[in-house]
C-alpha cells in the first residue's frame, strides 16, 4: 500500500474509536528488494494514530538501512544476525521500546517459552548488574561474533552514519554497473530499491538456467527469485556488511563475472 493508503486506514480506524494496536512495516522486502519509506510511515502513524505501536521487520534492512528507533518513534525492531550486521546466521535480535514493554502480557499468558520476553527480562537485568543468572544457554560463539560485527560497524569512518553511507554508495555503483550491462531492476526505479539487495531481471532470452549455474561455476552463489508471481523472472544479489566495508573488491569481481556471463 502507498503512504496515503496507510494514512487513510489509520485515520479511519482512529475516527471509529478503534485505532490499530500495531502497524507492521517491512524495512526491505527480501523477495523484491523494495525499500520501505520507513521514516515517513512512522511520521504518519505517530501523527494520526499515536497509540499504535510501530513494529519493523528489519531482517533484511537493520544496520545497513537508516533506522532511528528513538527519533522515529519505533517500538519494536526484529532482525537477524546474518545480514548487514555481518555475523553468521543463528541470532534473533530484538530492540523493544519501553512503551511496548509496558504492554507485554503477563508471563503465563504468552504461549511461547523461549521467545517469552517476560522470562528473559530478569536475566538481562541481572547481566546489566554483572550478576550471574540463567534461563537457557545462549549461543556464546554467536554472541562473540555479534560483538565483533558491532565493533566493525562503529569502526567505519563516520561511525554508523558512515556505515549507512557506504551501503548507499555501493548501491549506486552496483546499479550503474547493471545499467551498463543492459540489465533492469525488478523495482520500478533505483530510488525505491534497497541499498543492501538488488533484484535483477534476467536479460531477454535468458533465465535461471543461463545465469545461476554459470555464476556458480565462477564461484558465486546468486539467489533465485522469490516472489511467487514472478520468481522465474529475476535473481538477487546481496551487497551488505563485510562485502561493502571490508572487501568491496568481492562485489567488483562479481559484477565483472556477471557481465561476462550475460554477454556470453
Amino acid at each position: 500500500p502507498s503512504n496515503a493508503e496507510v494514512e487513510a486506514k489509520l485515520k479511519e480506524a482512529a475516527s471509529a474509536g478503534k485505532p490499530y494496536k500495531v502497524i507492521s512495516i517491512t524495512g526491505v522486502d527480501t523477495s523484491t528488494g523494495v525499500l520501505a519509506d520507513l521514516k515517513n510511515l512512522c511520521d504518519i502513524s505517530r501523527a494520526v494514530s499515536p497509540d499504535t505501536l510501530i513494529i519493523v521487520d528489519g531482517v533484511c534492512s537493520a544496520a545497513g538501512e537508516e533506522l532511528r528507533m528513538d527519533a522515529w518513534g519505533i517500538d519494536f525492531v526484529l532482525t537477524g544476525s546474518q545480514k548487514a550486521i555481518g555475523v553468521p546466521p543463528g541470532l534473533c535480535i530484538l530492540c523493544v521500546s519501553q512503551r511496548a514493554m509496558a504492554q507485554l502480557p503477563p508471563m503465563e499468558q504468552i504461549p511461547n517459552y523461549f521467545g517469552n520476553l517476560q522470562r528473559w527480562l530478569p536475566i538481562m537485568t541481572a547481566y546489566e548488574k554483572r550478576q550471574p543468572s540463567y534461563f537457557a544457554t545462549p549461543a556464546v560463539n554467536l554472541i562473540g561474533a555479534l560483538r565483533v560485527g558491532l565493533e566493525q560497524m562503529h569502526e567505519q569512518p563516520g561511525g554508523m552514519e558512515g556505515y549507512f553511507k557506504a551501503h548507499r554508495d555501493m548501491k549506486t555503483k552496483v546499479h550503474a554497473a547493471l545499467d551498463g550491462m543492459g540489465l533492469q531492476l525488478l523495482t520500478e526505479s533505483s530510488a525505491i530499491a534497497s541499498n543492501l539487495l538488488s533484484c535483477i531481471r534476467y536479460p531477454q532470452g535468458m533465465g535461471p538456467q543461463n545465469i545461476l549455474p554459470a555464476m556458480k561455476d565462477k564461484g558465486w552463489i546468486l539467489a533465485a527469485g522469490l516472489h511467487p508471481e514472478c520468481a522465474g523472472d529475476y535473481f538477487r544479489i546481496g551487497h551488505m556488511g563485510y562485502s561493502v566495508t571490508k572487501k568491496p573488491e568481492y562485489i567488483a569481481q562479481l559484477l565483472q563475472d556477471l557481465e561476462s556471463v550475460v554477454k556470453k
